[in-house]
């Protein structure tokens, strides 16, 4: 599957020069997201896109090929997908919709692409579907346009719809979170989950595995490879409920599963089961922190309130919090300004005023040992002039956010944040810093349970 995603040479059969060609939306992708390889346009009429010749057809294309984008009239595509095979094109990716999902011409259709393929070995991705994306070398195949600022990283999302897929790249780059791979993968009539699980499991740029699925073709296949690969893989499986599954069906040819027995393989497979749609990126950008290998934190935060909200969800998700040293619950006590907080753990640092105070206390915390990470909530704040402090932190002129994300680094151990603050606050600060900003303090405590989890099942166990 190198091939599909690292090809150095592509065509796109479709592609007219019609103002409003949704052919030319690929193109223009490619274009803007500074794809290296060798580009060509097939148009029965020939002439000329976006300065690229039209060639009137697959075989008329002067070199070799690796990867056919085929966006054309369902009923025309098996004779295209021939005509692939007989130039040695070996990779497909094809959008268009009009399918097994659509109605039985559209099944017979599909029965002719499968036969077309399978002569000349060809593997494709879809139909009905956005096809991929790699953020790493331009290649960006969608029929809508994708903005080629999105922020390049780690994260690889796979979609059994193209919409959510999109939502989900949306929601990464709000909290300034990269991808790696995008991979929209419709009516999954050749390639399916499990093949793309498999590529990613083994792909160099991708850490952390999403996936988004309406129904599971080779549940075996899925459970297995999923067994056999290090990274976290997260889930989210929609129409799980009998009136859903009709509206599925007509969207992309997609059957239920039974949802109480696809839990438990998922659960003994060790993939993470995302019940929340809005909770899939932010338990996959937890993952760019350093291992949480126990259950024993320290909670922190300056508000009493959110202070006992949090202390009661870390309870209800597993969580411990070990008892502190006489030394260190003296020196913190220190540093208080009226001495009318009892420090313990939940620490309430609301009598903490000083900036580099509350940096120093969350230091002490991570390097002790009994201590296997710290979640801290804070409240921003905007100034009197109304502007955005650029600190954004309630109570401290000083912008702690870079020493926060410094002693991540130093000591190893996840810091979990949230920072409760309007949307636009939030967003300037995630700006700030390369590790993440959760939106609230229950949000932060579950990645914090998803890191553990992950972190626990893939430590070393002894003899």
């Amino acid at each position: 599957m190198k091939q599909l995603f690292d090809a150095s040479s592509l065509v796109i059969v479709g592609v007219s020069e019609r103002p409003g060609n949704l052919g030319q939306n690929i193109l223009k992708n490619l274009i803007n997201w500074g794809y290296e390889g060798r580009i060509y346009c097939v148009n029965p009429k020939g002439g000329e896109a976006l300065g690229y010749k039209l060639y009137p057809s697959v075989s008329d294309i002067p070199e070799s090929v690796d990867l056919g984008v085929i966006f054309i009239p369902a009923p025309a595509i098996p004779e295209v997908v021939e005509e692939c095979g007989e130039k040695g094109i070996k990779w497909l990716a094809i959008p268009t919709g009009g399918f097994d999902e659509f109605s039985g011409d559209g099944a017979n259709t599909s029965d002719s692409l499968v036969r077309a393929a399978r002569k000349y070995g060809i593997r494709f991705i879809g139909p009905n579907c956005l096809t991929v994306i790699n953020a790493h070398n331009g290649l960006c195949l969608p029929f809508v346009l994708i903005p080629p600022e999105l922020p390049r990283g780690g994260v690889s999302i796979v979609a059994q719809s193209g919409g959510i897929g999109l939502n989900f790249l949306a929601r990464l780059n709000d909290s300034n979170t990269g991808f790696a791979k995008f991979i929209s993968i419709g009516n999954k009539t050749d390639l399916d989950e499990a093949d793309y699980l498999r590529y990613l499991g083994g792909d160099d740029d991708t850490r952390v595995i999403c996936m988004y699925l309406e129904d599971v073709n080779r549940g075996r296949a899925l459970l297995e490879t999923a067994c056999e690969i290090e990274k976290p893989i997260l889930i989210f499986k929609s129409n799980v409920e009998p009136t859903t599954q009709m509206s599925a069906q007509s969207h992309t040819a997609a059957l239920a599963n039974d949802d109480d027995v696809l839990e438990g393989a998922l659960r003994q497979a060790g993939i993470i089961r995302v019940h929340r749609l809005s909770h899939l990126a932010g338990y996959a950008k937890v993952f760019s922190l350093p291992p949480l290998r126990g259950k024993r934190i320290a909670l922190v935060s300056p508000t009493g309130g959110v202070l006992v909200l949090a202390a009661d969800h870390c309870a209800r998700r597993g969580f411990e919090f070990p008892e502190l040293p006489p030394s260190l619950v003296e020196d913190i006590q220190g540093r208080l300004r009226a001495g009318v907080i009892r420090i313990s753990n939940p620490m309430d640092l609301g009598d903490v005023h000083d900036a580099d105070a509350r940096v120093d206390i969350v230091d002490s915390l991570m390097q002790q040992d009994f201590i296997d990470g710290v979640i801290l909530v804070l409240i921003a704040r905007i100034s009197t002039a109304g502007k955005v402090t650029t600190g954004g932190i309630h109570g401290l002129e000083k912008n702690i956010l870079p020493d926060l994300g410094a002693l991540i680094k130093k000591h190893n151990k996840p810091l979990v944040f949230s920072l409760l603050a309007s949307t636009e606050v939030r967003y300037e600060a995630r700006r700030m810093v390369d590790y993440p900003i959760f939106t609230d303090a229950e949000e932060a405590v579950d990645a914090a349970a998803v890191l553990r989890d992950h972190s626990m099942r893939r430590m070393p166990t002894g003899d």
